[in-house]
């Protein structure tokens, strides 16, 4: 029997590993929000002179001062009722597998004309979401025109076509209007950020990873728990490990987990798990193809 070519079986691999990843950016760049505006909300006219560039000192007001280092950190930033999120080092992507997938530190630079190195997105049940982008060099293209909300002044990204702003700073905030406001009011401590998943993040160790996703189970989602955190990283000798933190895990999938884990080193994998209460924590370690593998096999 013919094998099938092990890059185009890793390609199959990788995005259904990433399918949730590809689909929230993807909401996240071209939102579908109501585009439509009330004539006395219309931005303030900008030139909207192609590939001028300002700095962020440029923009007057206010501007976002966070940490953001982790999917937790931008979790602190979110409006209640995150249903998933997602954060990439950008940094970290280059040049291994992931960049293909999601990206690398040039990949917003047609939005922007810079660089973006961290990218985080957030997507609630009635399909709204927002991102937050880490631009070290502080510059963005010109805006088409601005809007002032709580001593910050949003930025229109496009000519009255979609309902998509910014508010500089770090990090970047790009989303509907209205998103945008929410995030304000919570960095403002006017809203309460999202907390829902604090009991899997406090088991979560993110330094060094390249992503980082968490997700709650809806009638959108099929999932085998309450909730899931997952990390991922690439070791120093060149391998990939992937962490997973599962509340209230399923029987049927904690049995799978056991029958795969039970002849994992036939195909060069490394399981870990533990159980503390409710949350049951799966560390696989391979090379990046095993590692695709083993993911496909445990969603089957």
């Amino acid at each position: 029997m013919k094998r099938k070519d092990p890059a185009t079986k890793n390609q199959k691999i990788l995005a259904v590993f990433l399918a949730f990843t590809m689909l929230l950016s993807a909401c996240m760049v071209y939102f579908s929000g109501d585009s439509n505006k009330n004539s006395n909300d219309d931005p303030s006219s900008g030139n909207g002179e192609e590939n001028l560039i300002i700095s962020f000192s440029q923009i007057p007001g206010k501007q976002v001062n966070h940490k953001f280092n982790s999917v937790a950190d931008g979790l602190k930033m979110s409006p209640e009722g995150v249903i998933s999120a997602t954060y990439v080092d950008l940094q970290k992507t280059t040049g291994t597998p992931f960049e293909k997938i999601l990206g690398n530190v040039k990949t917003m630079d047609t939005l922007y004309g810079a660089d973006v190195t961290k990218r985080y997105g957030a997507g609630y049940a009635d399909g709204s979401g927002f991102e937050l982008h880490q631009i070290p060099e502080q510059k963005i293209l010109m805006p088409w025109g601005t809007i002032p909300h709580n001593d910050y002044y949003l930025l229109a990204r496009t000519n009255n076509t979609h309902d998509v702003w910014n508010v500089v700073g770090s990090p970047v905030i790009l989303g509907p209007r209205q998103t945008i406001v929410d995030v304000i009011d919570v960095l403002g401590g006017n809203a309460t950020s999202t907390t829902e998943y604090n009991s899997l993040l406090s088991q979560a160790n993110p330094e060094g990873s390249i992503y980082q996703e968490v997700i709650t189970k809806t009638n959108f989602t099929d999932i085998p728990a309450d909730q899931i955190y997952t990390e991922i990283k690439k070791l120093d000798d060149g391998s990939y490990r992937q962490t997973s933190l599962y509340l209230n895990l399923e029987s049927e999938f904690t049995e799978r987990i056991q029958t795969l884990q039970a002849n994992s080193t036939e195909r060069g994998v490394t399981y870990n798990v533990t159980t503390s209460g409710d949350i049951t924590k799966l560390t696989i370690t391979s090379d990046f193809g095993s590692l695709l593998n083993e993911t496909q096999l445990l969603s089957e």
